[in-house]
């Protein structure tokens, strides 16, 4: 598992909670993660896993993991 998906990972505590909402429209978990001090850690993976995707399709070829 790639740390940013992993929900024990240190990057992923409540550390980096900003004591803010998350970002997204609708959710309002607490945001903050060691890669996004505006997303929470499920938005995240989905925001991370997307911007992968897009980058795969343009490059053609496998990102991470």
């Amino acid at each position: 598992m790639i740390a940013y998906q992993d929900p024990d990972h240190r990057g992923n505590s409540a550390k980096y909670h900003t004591g803010k909402s998350c970002i997204e429209s609708g959710c309002e978990r607490p945001a903050g993660t060691a890669w996004s001090k505006y997303y929470c850690f499920p938005c995240n993976v989905a925001r991370i896993d997307r911007i992968t995707r897009q980058l795969e399709t343009i490059t053609g070829k496998p990102i991470g993991g």
